[in-house]
């Protein structure tokens, strides 16, 4: 009896705290790592949340979110009923990693501010998929220096892309892990996200509307980057979406994978000798990717 009874008055100290905590709540920005091509336009969208009691995060509506890429052109949008808001942004003419600056400002001075990283490519160099959940863990020692190898002679001659479902909040750590296996920079991307459509209200307004269903991600960064053209992956659903979008599809290992774009390498050693050319050549890898 004494037992439940420490057990409820527990309980209710938790809740206790969680509710007082959260009467004012805090802000929650949700940013996905940015991609767009050199000296064009790209649209940045952003979501905000607020947790008022507990883990419970619930959108912002209405909320003014300012965007800036380091010291360019800032920008805002309103956000929707769903917390979310967009606006296009002019991307820098010189091809580089930049930041994305998110903030957020309320009536009551509550600010909230997040930074991600803006990956600034030229449209006309090679690019190549990875599904980030293919590579191997970081402890198979043996097979991640083969991964590392493999990816490091392809970025000599394009830009690599990681491709994940893990959640957006998940992505610093995928970064963390891409770093400490010692593997390329590039952007980390969900393979799917919210649907949206640009909408011109004026001259010089436009605005974003993001839908409700998730679309992949694949067709718009093959627009922006037409020589995106393959995807690697150890995984048959993945190689079904890189062959979907019309890739060449680079199988590591025995996932079944069909279509008239496979190429199949044994292992990450395989792939880091003969690179990614249906032919399989060993030379490098930016001759590799012109094939």
């Amino acid at each position: 009896m004494m037992r439940g009874l420490h057990v409820a008055v527990w309980m209710l100290a938790v809740a206790s705290v969680a509710f007082e905590g959260g009467c004012t709540g805090h802000y929650i920005v949700t940013v996905p790592d940015q991609v767009a091509p050199a000296g064009g336009e790209w649209a940045a969208v952003v979501r905000l949340q607020r947790s008022e009691i507990a883990i419970v995060a619930l959108p912002v509506r209405g909320a003014l979110m300012r965007l800036q890429i380091e010291d360019g052109l800032e920008r805002g949008a309103y956000t929707d009923s769903i917390g979310y808001a967009g606006t296009p942004l002019p991307a820098p003419n010189t091809p580089g990693r930049y930041t994305l600056h998110v903030a957020h400002m309320d009536p009551e001075g509550d600010e909230v501010f997040k930074e991600v990283p803006a990956y600034v490519w030229d449209p006309t160099r090679p690019v190549i998929a990875v599904d980030m959940d293919s590579l191997p863990p970081l402890w198979q020692g043996k097979a991640t220096v083969a991964a590392r190898k493999a990816l490091w002679r392809l970025a000599d001659g394009a830009g690599i892309c990681y491709l994940t479902r893990q959640s957006v909040r998940h992505h610093p750590a995928v970064h963390r892990d891409l770093d400490r296996g010692g593997y390329p920079d590039g952007p980390v991307l969900m393979w799917q996200r919210k649907r949206w459509h640009i909408v011109r209200e004026s001259r010089w307004r436009v605005r974003i509307v993001v839908e409700s269903r998730l679309v992949s991600q694949l067709p718009g960064l093959r627009r922006m980057f037409p020589r995106l053209d393959a995807g690697i992956t150890g995984s048959s659903l993945s190689a079904k979406a890189f062959s979907g979008a019309g890739m060449r599809v680079v199988v590591v290992g025995s996932a079944q994978a069909t279509g008239p774009n496979v190429v199949r390498r044994s292992d990450w050693e395989d792939l880091a000798q003969r690179g990614i050319s249906p032919e399989g050549a060993a030379a490098d890898a930016p001759a590799a990717i012109e094939q």
